[in-house]
C-alpha cells in the first residue's frame, strides 16, 4: 500500500508541472476585450476656455500641507500633555506635604 502511494505521489509531483502547462496554453484562442475607459470630466478639453485665475504656482507638497494644518493641534495636544503632567506632580506633592504634618 505505501509503495502505490509513493508511486502515486512521484507520478503527480512530476506530471504536475507539464499539465499545469498544458492547461494554461490552452488558452491561445481566447481574445481579451478591454472594455472602454468612463471618464466624467476628469479631462478638461480644449473647447472648455481656461480660468487662469484658478491656476495656483506652489511649492508646497501635499505633505506640507498637512504639517501646516496639523501642528496647531499637535502643539495643543503636547501643552495639554504638560500641563496635565505639572497639575500632577503639583497636587501629588501638596498631598504628601499634607502627611508629613
Amino acid at each position: 500500500m505505501r509503495k502505490l502511494a509513493l508511486v502515486t505521489l512521484a507520478f503527480a509531483f512530476l506530471s504536475g508541472p507539464s499539465l499545469a502547462n498544458e492547461l494554461d496554453n490552452s488558452s491561445d484562442d481566447t481574445e481579451q476585450v478591454i472594455p472602454p475607459a468612463v471618464i466624467d470630466d476628469q479631462v478638461k478639453t480644449a473647447t472648455i476656455p481656461m480660468n487662469l485665475d484658478e491656476i495656483e504656482i506652489t511649492t508646497k507638497t501635499p505633505a506640507d500641507e498637512f504639517i501646516t494644518a496639523t501642528t496647531p493641534l499637535l502643539v495643543a495636544l503636547m501643552l495639554g500633555s504638560v500641563g496635565l503632567v505639572a497639575y500632577t506632580l503639583i497636587s501629588q506633592s501638596g498631598r504628601e506635604s499634607a502627611r508629613l504634618d
